[in-house]
């Protein structure tokens, strides 16, 4: 061997050397400095691993054999593992990283507000551990780091235990009698009318003695078939989320043993999603009341809840996510988001404030998951119209995108590269799809765009996937720093839908109008700017709550008003509906409900609040947007063609107003972002956000 290559080889093996040496104290270095920072943060007494023991012993039959499943797997990797540093290492940083989650977990339950939202959001990124690690941390958590956790985006699911005995699951036959039980303790407590009639219905052997009616059930109109006894549960779930949503009964079924046998339930109906809805929604109102958080803790419904918060179906992840919002004491403790309210966007903790408040309320016989969805692929769709040469004399070609050719060519042209399609596009001008059949002198755009505008490439992407509600998926996309706030109710045609015998009382425009006041102000609406968004009946409760709110004495109420922005309306009957005009014959026959009665053309209140707005409107330069629907709406029930909302019902007499060429259930509902109908309310909620500092 030459001399030169013994140097060189003595000089590769200093080099590795030194490579080696320095990479290990580089390591050594920063295992000591996170050890020291974490040491700065958590108190030293707080934790000492090594007088704690590593496991913690729960009498409970699932954790007995969790433990005897790691200790076999530790058993046969003993036996397997070969002498070498590389086992001894991954044990070494095994029980780092074991450290390091212990830490943090007293971090979330000893540091000030800020520490612990830090924890969570550190504890959350541990992707790495062994199952068993993850059930060794959710022992350790409390109430209020379990709910940090599930409101953190992406959370792993083994960070929660299940509730107790899940593995158990009770017969029907019982279930039915731990059900029958709850609901007539909730009726001696407080005896309802609704609670009261089921229970005679859905167990008639038992018989009601001594009970003082408030309102004489012999006169109330209600199917006396008895229910059938596989429709007893769910029908008693939903007899129980209706009870849920009445002044502080959710505090009673807690009281009563109510969310142990929630939890049964939501075990027996997994595989069913109409009940599961319904038990997610009555967690949800159960949530809103105060010291909940511990009850839902040991009962393992913190767990149910982060797992229906990831679920698809956003009938199940939006109630979760309202009563995650509700037990979360670290994030927004003093707001409240009761039954009818669904908090839409932000669905996570936030680290910034929201900037605007942008609130969607539904018409009859709508709610937040089917007025708000997309419509279907079917309608129509945005046009490309070619620009002519000359500015003078010329006629655009236009083609719809619905054409077999048009889709293939646009195909083809999204695979261009930007500064290609940019070029190509500048030739081109969309015109957006459900543009006004005729507008008022106020009236103005959005109507087109360029073609290279970043939304016709979105277009074709948009129409791959369908919304079950565009407020929830498309403004957050658009627009930052917004809360979406979607309020739901019930409502009927006929009074002989009815459930309950009191709701003929509660459901006239002034009750409804006053109540949500008060839930929209628990939720802390009025505290920043508002822009409302109304479909049908849904702009009367609008027009009834601020002129209230500009009336009343309160500060907090007086900010529904005050910090109102903007008034958007789909299709809202501002003079009535032709809707109740039927025959005397129809009218016996059909019974309508108070809420239709009070839609009636002309009607005086009506007319009486409308002018109230107007004065509003112009004294709080309040800026007011109307769709009016032109197409009659097809009621398969009754077998006939209507125009709910006349033109000239729906023109409020103020601000742009615009026809559209869609029947009253469609004009809500935008067939993709480059709707008219979408992009006319994006452009107002841009105006009015706040620019960011």
């Amino acid at each position: 061997m030459s001399m030169i290559n013994i140097k060189l080889l003595s000089l590769l093996r200093i080099t590795g050397s030194f490579i080696f040496i320095s990479g290990g104290g580089w390591f050594v270095y920063q295992t000591y400095k996170t050890k020291y920072m974490l040491g700065q943060t958590v108190k030293t007494d707080v934790i000492d691993h090594r007088k704690k023991a590593d496991y913690i012993y729960i009498n409970d039959p699932q954790f007995q054999l969790l433990y005897e499943k790691k200790r076999a797997y530790d058993q046969e990797r003993s036996t397997k593992q070969k002498l070498s540093w590389f086992p001894s290492f991954l044990k070494f940083w095994r029980s780092l990283e074991q450290s390091y989650s212990w830490q943090l977990i007293a971090m979330a339950q000893t540091g000030d507000r800020n520490d612990r939202l830090k924890a969570v959001q550190l504890l959350a990124k541990l992707k790495s551990m062994k199952d068993w690690d993850y059930q060794h941390v959710a022992q350790m958590c409390d109430a209020r780091t379990a709910v940090g956790l599930a409101r953190t985006e992406g959370i792993d699911l083994r960070f929660f235990l299940k509730p107790p005995y899940w593995h158990l699951s009770p017969t029907k036959e019982a279930l039915m009698g731990n059900m029958y039980s709850l609901l007539h303790s909730l009726n001696d407590v407080k005896k309802h009318p609704c609670i009261t009639f089921f229970l005679t219905k859905a167990f008639p052997k038992i018989q009601y003695r001594h009970i003082v009616f408030d309102i004489d059930l012999a006169t109330t109109e209600v199917p006396q078939a008895r229910i059938r006894k596989d429709d007893i549960l769910p029908l008693s779930i939903e007899s129980l989320l209706h009870h849920s949503s009445i002044e502080d009964n959710a505090k009673d079924i807690v009281s009563l043993g109510g969310l142990p046998l929630i939890v049964n339930l939501c075990r027996h109906f997994e595989d069913d999603t109409d009940v599961t809805i319904k038990l997610v929604n009555l967690l949800a109102n159960i949530s809103v009341q105060d010291g909940m958080l511990h009850h839902f803790f040991v009962t393992g419904c913190i767990g149910l809840l982060a797992q229906w918060k990831q679920h698809p179906d956003i009938r199940l992840s939006v109630p979760a996510t309202r009563a995650l919002a509700n037990l979360d004491m670290d994030d927004t403790p003093e707001i409240k988001f009761s039954s009818h309210l669904h908090l839409l966007h932000p669905t996570m903790r936030h680290v910034d404030l929201p900037k605007l408040d942008v609130v969607f309320i539904h018409g009859l016989l709508g709610g937040v998951f089917f007025t708000w969805r997309q419509r279907g692929h079917e309608h129509t769709s945005p046009s490309i119209l070619q620009k002519s040469s000359s500015s003078k004399g010329g006629r655009d070609i236009g083609c719809n995108i619905s054409d077999e050719r048009m889709k293939e060519y646009l195909g083809d042209v999204t695979e261009f590269k930007q500064d290609e399609w940019d070029m190509l596009g500048s030739d081109f001008e969309v015109v957006l799809s459900d543009c006004p059949e005729n507008a008022n002198v106020e009236g103005k755009g959005p109507y087109s765009y360029s073609g290279c505008h970043p939304s016709v490439r979105q277009s074709l992407e948009d129409r791959k996937t369908f919304s079950m509600c565009w407020p929830h998926d498309w403004l957050p996309q658009d627009c930052h720093h917004l809360r979406i706030i979607g309020v739901n109710y019930d409502s009927n045609l006929s009074m002989w839908t009815n459930i309950c015998p009191v709701e003929s009382i509660t459901r006239n425009l002034e009750y409804r109008s006053k109540e949500l006041m008060k839930k929209l102000t628990q939720a802390g609406l009025g505290s920043r700017p508002i822009v409302w968004v109304a479909h049908s009946m849904g702009g009367l409760l609008v027009k009834s709550m601020l002129t209230k709110a500009s009336k009343d004495g309160d500060e907090q109420m007086r900010g529904l008003c005050d910090n109102t922005k903007a008034v958007v309306f789909y299709s809202v009957p501002h003079r009535g509906s032709p809707l109740v005009y039927l025959t005397q014959v129809a009218q016996l026959l059909w019974w309508p409900s108070v809420e239709v009665r009070e839609l009636r053309e002309n009607y005086p209140a009506l007319l009486c609040l409308h002018t109230e707005f107007l004065n509003l409107v112009e004294k709080a330069n309040i800026e007011v947007i109307s769709f009016a629907e032109t197409k009659p709406t097809h009621i398969s029930s009754l077998h006939l063609q209507l125009k709910f909302v006349p033109t000239e019902s729906a023109n409020p007499g103020v601000g742009e107003f615009f026809e559209i060429p869609q029947d009253h259930f469609h004009i809500c509902k935008p067939n993709s972002r480059q709707s008219f109908l979408y992009q006319k309310l994006l452009h107002l909620i841009q105006k009015y956000l706040p620019a960011d500092e």
